[in-house]
C-alpha cells in the first residue's frame, strides 16, 4: 500500500515537473519576443520572422502574463496599445514593430473581435493586479464596440451585433461593414460582460448591450443541426450557411456564461467539431480551422490555437467527452509535439494554406498555456 501510493505522489510530481518546465519555456519564448516602443511600452512579436504584431497576440500576450503574475510585462503592452490607440477607441489590426501601421493606407482594416480581445486582456490586467490605470482605455474600446452595433432581423427575431469592421475592405469580395461574425460578437459579449462584473457602476449602463449581444449568438444557433454558423449578412438578416469554422463552437462555449450555454447543447457543438475538423498530419492529431458546408477541406492540418481551445472547451464543459477516443487531456499532448526549439509553440502543422505557418507563434504558444493550466482567457 505505501509502494503504491509512493507511486501515485512520483507519478504526481513528475506531472507538475513537466508542467513546470512547459510553462517556463512558453512565458519565456514570450518575453524574448519583445519590441521596445517606447519607455515603458512594448510590442510583441507574432512570429520570429515577422515584422508586425497583431492586437489580438498582444491582448493573448497581456492574459498569459497577467496569469503568470508579471505585472511588469503585461503593463509594458497594454501602455503601447494605449499610445497607440486611435481618438474613437479603437485600433488597427496590426502594427509594426515601430508602432508604424500597414493600415488605413492598405485599408480601414479594424476587426472588432480583435479591439474586444484587448478589452477583454485589460480586465483581466484589472482584475489580476487590482489596478485600474488601464480602465480609461477599456472604457474608450467598449464605446467604440459600441459605436459599431447595428440593429437587423434574422427569422423575423430583431437583434442587435457588432459589425465585422467599420468600412468596406476593396480587397474582400464581400462587404465587412454589412456582416456580423458570430466570432467577433462572442469577443464583445466577454469583453462587455468582464468590464461589467469587476466594475460595478458599470452594471446598468452595459446591462442591455450584453442582453442585446447575447441575443444575437443564440440566434446563430441551429436548433436543428445543434451547432453554431458562422454569422449573418446585416442588411438582410441572412444566416451564412456557407462555411463552418471550428472556434464558432469551441470560443462559444468558452465565451458564453451560464445563461446562455442552458440555451445551446454544449455536447453537441464538441461533437460536431469533432465530426467536422478532426484531422491527422503526421504524427500529430487535433482540429483544423474550417471547412466548406458541402464539401471537404482542401487542407488538412493540425491548427494549435485551435485545437487548444476545443480542449478547453471539452475540459469546461465536457471533462470526460471523448472524440477519435481522445480526452482533452490526449489532445494537450497532441498540440505539444508542435513545441518548437525557441519554446513556442507551432501556429501550424503545415503551411500548405497561405494564411498559417509552420513558424512558433503568440497565438498558439498562448492557447497551449491556457489549456495546459485550465485558463479560460475569456475570463477575468
Amino acid at each position: 500500500m505505501i509502494g503504491q501510493s509512493l507511486f501515485i505522489f512520483m507519478m504526481l510530481a513528475l506531472s507538475f515537473q513537466i508542467s513546470a518546465d512547459s510553462n517556463f519555456k512558453l512565458v519565456k519564448n514570450l518575453e524574448e519576443r519583445f519590441a521596445s516602443l517606447s519607455t515603458e511600452a512594448a510590442l510583441i512579436k507574432s512570429y520570429p520572422h515577422h515584422s508586425q504584431s497583431y492586437i489580438y497576440d498582444q491582448a493573448l500576450a497581456i492574459i498569459a502574463f497577467s496569469k503568470a503574475k508579471k505585472k511588469a510585462k503585461a503593463r509594458e503592452l497594454l501602455k503601447a496599445l494605449e499610445k497607440l490607440q486611435l481618438h474613437d477607441g479603437s485600433l488597427y489590426f496590426s502594427y509594426y514593430l515601430d508602432g508604424s501601421s500597414p493600415y488605413p493606407t492598405e485599408g480601414d482594416k479594424r476587426f472588432a473581435g480583435a479591439i474586444a480581445w484587448v478589452g477583454i486582456a485589460a480586465s483581466h490586467y484589472q482584475s489580476a493586479f487590482h489596478s485600474k490605470e488601464f480602465k480609461p482605455f477599456n472604457e474608450k474600446v467598449l464605446n467604440y464596440l459600441q459605436s459599431q452595433m447595428k440593429k437587423f432581423k434574422i427569422k423575423n427575431q430583431e437583434v442587435w451585433a457588432v459589425a465585422f469592421a467599420p468600412h468596406d475592405l476593396k480587397t474582400t469580395s464581400w462587404n465587412e461593414n454589412n456582416v456580423a461574425a458570430l466570432e467577433h460578437n462572442l469577443d464583445a459579449y466577454r469583453a462587455f460582460l468582464n468590464f461589467q462584473l469587476i466594475n460595478a457602476e458599470k452594471s446598468e449602463e452595459f446591462k442591455p448591450i450584453i442582453h442585446h449581444v447575447g441575443e444575437f449568438i443564440l440566434s446563430l444557433w441551429d436548433k436543428d443541426r445543434q451547432h453554431f454558423w458562422s454569422g449573418a449578412d446585416t442588411t438582410q438578416g441572412m444566416i451564412n450557411k456557407e462555411e463552418m469554422y471550428l472556434d464558432n463552437q469551441s470560443w462559444s462555449l468558452l465565451a458564453m456564461d451560464e445563461s446562455l450555454l442552458k440555451m445551446i447543447n454544449p455536447h453537441k457543438a464538441l461533437q460536431f467539431n469533432c465530426k467536422n475538423f478532426l484531422v491527422q498530419d503526421g504524427e500529430i492529431e487535433g482540429f483544423m480551422d474550417s471547412r466548406p458546408a458541402n464539401r471537404p477541406s482542401a487542407y488538412q492540418f493540425v491548427w494549435s490555437e485551435g485545437s487548444a481551445g476545443q480542449i478547453l472547451a471539452m475540459k469546461k464543459t465536457s471533462p470526460h467527452f471523448s472524440c477519435s477516443s481522445k480526452q482533452n487531456t490526449d489532445f494537450l499532448k497532441e498540440v505539444k509535439k508542435m513545441m518548437t526549439s525557441d519554446g513556442g509553440i507551432a501556429y501550424a502543422t503545415s503551411a500548405e494554406n497561405p494564411d498559417f505557418t509552420t513558424s512558433s507563434s503568440v497565438a498558439g504558444t498562448t492557447w497551449f498555456y491556457f489549456a495546459a493550466n485550465n485558463i479560460n482567457p475569456f475570463h477575468p
